[in-house]
């Protein structure tokens, strides 16, 4: 891929849009329902969007992307009637762990999306119950090429390819977009077609899986990175390094937008790395929420303006 030169680009919320809720001083909520009640005694109501699928936008579920070993691996796509000039294909990918979730969670985003004349599509990928790392990247690389094959059917560009994934879900899209064929994350049959693609967008997740933080995560009984993959990091220090999206970083990755949770250096080892290669790399941090507060208002909508100027910003600089 084209090595693309750094740009400078602000991202903010739509004017039109409230602003994003702060915390208070003081003791914060522990979960959404503590979150909920924290914010109605401040006037404040916290809504779970959900949006329904557009009457000129064909949503197909439950196709077939690939096989994994007799289990067929589904993807449900969002196809609008008009797509819009940018002609872009943005694949969702859900969060949960890397051990539960499916892809119905991204339906209201497909739904968003499609609605703006975007194709949307939402891929199945092995959870690590049924099959530990590398499995999901294998999966995920895999619904790439099959999204590219179909672009042009529906209108769209193939290069035109954006990923989003949420939590774990970001985790995947950041490692699809950093790790090229030099990381030996493609099955043997799979690498003579591209799993590239134009931008990646990583909403609250790990973009490295080997600094301390994650590996006090990790030695944490019954933690999800074991889960995932395989066992400690003292038994897998390869495999954690070799899932780690900031350790493949090579000057060949797309444009990336990071948001982040209340903390806007959540990403700044990946960040750094990709300044120093010269590839265009924003963030925007969501305040006053809990982890997922992406799905609700009044976090939904800025999430999804950001998203859609950054993807903007990419095909109509």
């Amino acid at each position: 891929m084209k090595k693309i030169t750094l740009i400078c680009v602000v991202l903010t919320c739509s004017l039109t849009h409230a602003e994003l809720p702060q915390f208070d001083k003081g003791p914060r909520p522990k979960d959404f329902n503590e979150l909920k009640k924290y914010y109605a005694s401040r006037g404040l109501h916290i809504t779970h969007k959900k949006i329904k699928t557009p009457v000129d936008v064909q949503q197909t579920n439950d196709l077939v992307y690939s096989q994994r070993h007799g289990h067929p691996l589904h993807i449900d796509t969002f196809v609008p009637e008009k797509v819009n000039t940018t002609q872009t294909v943005v694949i969702l990918v859900h969060g949960g762990g890397w051990k539960k979730g499916d892809r119905s969670g991204e339906h209201t985003k497909a739904a968003w999306f499609s609605s703006r004349g975007y194709i949307a599509v939402c891929p199945e990928y092995r959870l690590s119950g049924e099959a530990t790392f590398p499995a999901a990247i294998h999966d995920l690389k895999d619904a790439i090429r099959w999204t590219r094959s179909h672009a042009s059917q529906w209108g769209a560009n193939p290069d035109n390819i954006v990923l989003m994934g949420f939590s774990a879900g970001a985790h995947l899209v950041a490692l699809a977009a950093t790790a090229g064929p030099e990381a030996g994350l493609d099955l043997p049959d799979s690498q003579k077609r591209s799993s590239s693609v134009a931008a990646c967008i990583a909403v609250a997740g790990p973009s490295i899986t080997n600094d301390e933080r994650a590996l006090l995560d990790a030695r944490k009984p019954g933690s999800n990175y074991q889960l995932f993959f395989g066992g400690l990091p003292e038994d897998l220090p390869e495999i954690y390094e070799r899932a780690s999206p900031e350790y493949w970083v090579s000057g060949n990755e797309p444009p990336m937008l990071f948001i982040t949770e209340g903390n806007p250096d959540a990403h700044k080892a990946i960040r750094s790395r990709l300044d120093n290669v010269g590839i265009r790399n924003e963030n925007f941090n969501l305040t006053g929420g809990l982890h997922s507060e992406w799905n609700w208002e009044p976090w939904f909508t800025p999430t999804m303006e950001v998203t859609e100027n950054f993807i903007h910003s990419v095909f109509m600089p």
